[in-house]
């Protein structure tokens, strides 16, 4: 983040800080002074009332009619305090949008960039920075659990945070245990939590180390699935649906980036295979190629011809190979590949190669065609002398 930007940012959290919740506070103990321990005013309490509820109650009480005009004068006061405060309010949340247009292009830049596992870090750290969110944190939907993996806050964010990022260290939750993540997950719907609702169905062991004022759970969807929950909070006041728009948007970028990376993962893989499919038909292309066997060769060994042309090879091949070298030549002679005599007798390919190595040389052949021939003349002169 610029120094600019960050000096602007520090200023208007200040700011909003005194403007929004101390004045809630404010305006909430003028209320008790002047109306007293009223039933709905108390109840208020229990929310950790906002500027607008407070405004809310406050016009109410306005128009029901209070009990002297002293007391109505207070109320207006507070009213009228409340709603310079909510003004100034919504003019800091149109600087902190305005800003967040800015940071928005690089922080789809940031993702884009990011691979694998680091997209959890990018987005959280470029929500607090660039985006100017109070805290944001990145959790991984694996079945019926959720492990929160990283949680970032903003730098100018003040309070101890540290035991909320210790506590952020990938462990497993069940999604029984927090039942809005696990409506998020089943419905892959975002939900905001405002105020009044902050302390309901939450997951209280993180949400009491964050305290926020309020929150947005938005899903990551890749294939129909939610594969990831964000949740973002500014801290100190809750979110408007602009900000819903905003990390929806986000959410959608990152399923892209993810669904992107799965195919190109698959893509490579496919072609790894495609990859060695060909080498294995390359070399089976060879070693047709080194196959000179015709049928005719096998199938007339009484060839006159062929017996005269090998008369000078090793005819009495059983006196020199061994019998592993014979029941390679004889699969030699039926035109078998050398893939084939490897499943035949259950050897490999390199042990196959080496027997026809051998025997080329034991018995003084070239090629295949010469070695069967070779067997099949030998097979005759097994026969005349019988």
């Amino acid at each position: 983040m610029r120094k600019e930007d960050s000096a602007v940012q520090s200023a208007t959290t200040q700011t909003h800080r005194e403007s929004g919740s101390h004045v809630a506070e404010r305006a909430f103990a003028q209320l008790l002074d002047a109306i007293g321990p009223e039933p709905e005013l108390l109840q208020l309490q229990e929310f950790n009332p906002s500027l607008s509820l407070v405004r809310d109650y406050a016009t109410r009480a306005l128009r029901t009619g209070l009990p002297s005009v002293e007391v109505t004068v207070e109320v207006a006061t507070v009213l009228a305090t409340v709603d310079k405060a909510i003004r100034a309010d919504v003019a800091r949340r149109v600087r902190v949008h305005s800003k967040q247009f800015g940071g928005l292009t690089r922080v789809m830049q940031a993702i884009e960039n990011a691979r694998g596992a680091a997209m959890s870090g990018v987005l959280t750290r470029e929500l607090c920075t660039s985006l100017a969110y109070g805290k944001a944190m990145y959790s991984v939907v694996s079945g019926s659990s959720w492990a929160p993996v990283t949680v970032s806050v903003n730098p100018e964010l003040q309070g101890d945070f540290a035991p909320l990022v210790a506590a952020v260290d990938g462990r497993s939750i069940p999604l029984r245990d927090a039942p809005r993540e696990a409506e998020l997950v089943r419905r892959r719907r975002s939900y905001a939590v405002g105020p009044c609702e902050v302390n309901r169905h939450t997951y209280r062991p993180l949400l009491d180390l964050s305290r926020p004022a309020g929150y947005l759970a938005v899903p990551i969807v890749v294939a129909e699935r939610a594969v990831a929950i964000v949740h973002v909070d500014r801290h100190d006041n809750d979110l408007t649906e602009a900000d819903f728009h905003l990390i929806t948007t986000l959410a959608q970028a990152c399923a892209l980036s993810m669904e992107s990376a799965q195919l190109r993962a698959a893509i490579s893989e496919q072609n790894r295979r495609t990859t060695a499919e060909l080498d294995r038909l390359r070399r089976a292309l060879r070693e047709l190629e080194d196959t000179g066997v015709t049928f005719d060769d096998v199938q007339h060994p009484d060839d006159t011809r062929e017996v005269t042309v090998y008369a000078s090879h090793t005819t009495d091949y059983t006196a020199i190979l061994t019998a592993r070298e014979c029941d390679v030549l004889a699969l030699i002679a039926t035109g078998a590949t050398n893939a084939a005599i490897s499943r035949r007798l259950c050897i490999s390919d390199g042990t196959v190669k080496s027997h026809v190595q051998r025997i080329f040389k034991k018995i003084g052949v070239g090629t295949r065609a010469e070695a069967a021939a070779l067997y099949a003349g030998h097979r005759s002169l097994q026969e005349l002398s019988a």
